[in-house]
């Protein structure tokens, strides 16, 4: 479970309706029985229909038709809906449709690049990075849950990945090992990944016994060779591939035999369309 405080969704809703909605307050259509409908208009990963569902609570909004994160819809599939007055209605009808369609753009991008991958390599964990907008991360961590992979870090204070920078400060890769070696016991027994360049660069750490090597931008037939070498000599050795993996290339490199694959692309594209409808429960 994700959760998203109150704090959160009525900041969500305060947003775009900061005082009042002018438009539905001019045309006096505040207090009309009415319901909202929403469908699919493609193939669609749903996502954060919890927090709908919330927003309507309390909005005194009733939910009528619930589909959890996660399913799996074809087009033209209704798959919430709610009543209430239509002016609350016409209040959040966008803030929900802005969260429906960016958290389910993600998690159909997430499927689909975990499905691609599966396909050459049913063992490979592919996670995604925190290249996330900033103040949105909770949603995409939902978004990428439903959408059947992992988080490669929640955020700097879970995780220990070394990065060349890092490196760099300590005078390069012979010193980075002295301090790996002074430091382990205060690791609190995580693993220590360290992030490199070329394969040179992975066979110095691979020596020093580091949990996981991080692969940057490498083609996937130098992520094969790397990973045949760690079989060799380090065996215990993780590999994780990281840098412009997409669904283009996902395939060749589950191929490769890494262990991990780490994407942003499903963090950015286009949104799944939907459709959104407010409508009177009565005929006036």
């Amino acid at each position: 479970m994700i959760y998203f405080t109150d704090q959160e969704i009525d900041q969500w809703i305060m947003e775009d309706v900061p005082y009042v909605d002018l438009t539905t307050s001019f045309l006096r259509l505040e207090n009309k029985p009415a319901k909202i409908q929403i469908a699919t208009k493609e193939s669609t990963v749903v996502c954060c229909t919890e927090e709908v569902m919330k927003i309507f609570n309390k909005l005194g909004i009733h939910t009528t038709l619930f589909t959890p994160s996660g399913e799996h819809l074809e087009k033209d599939v209704k798959f919430m809906e709610g009543e209430g007055l239509s002016g609350t209605l016409f209040a959040v009808s966008r803030t929900v449709e802005n969260l429906l369609r960016y958290s389910s753009g993600i998690a159909t991008r997430t499927r689909l690049l975990v499905e691609r991958a599966r396909e050459a390599n049913n063992q490979v964990i592919l996670v995604t990075s925190r290249k996330t907008i900033p103040n949105t991360r909770k949603i995409a961590i939902k978004a990428v849950k439903a959408g059947g992979a992992a988080i490669h870090r929640f955020g700097l204070s879970e995780s220990i990945l070394i990065y060349k920078d890092h490196y760099r400060m300590l005078g390069g890769l012979e010193h980075l090992n002295t301090r790996i070696s002074e430091r382990k016991d205060q690791s609190g027994g995580k693993p220590v990944a360290v992030v490199v360049d070329d394969i040179q660069e992975a066979f110095i750490m691979a020596r020093a016994g580091v949990d996981t090597l991080q692969l940057n931008y490498a083609a996937p037939a130098d992520a094969k060779k790397l990973k045949k070498e760690l079989g060799r000599i380090s065996p215990s050795t993780r590999l994780a591939v990281a840098g412009n993996i997409t669904l283009k290339n996902v395939k060749e490199y589950a191929a490769s035999g890494a262990d991990i694959l780490i994407s942003s692309w499903p963090y950015f594209g286009e949104t799944p369309e939907m459709s959104l409808q407010i409508l009177p429960i009565y005929n006036y």
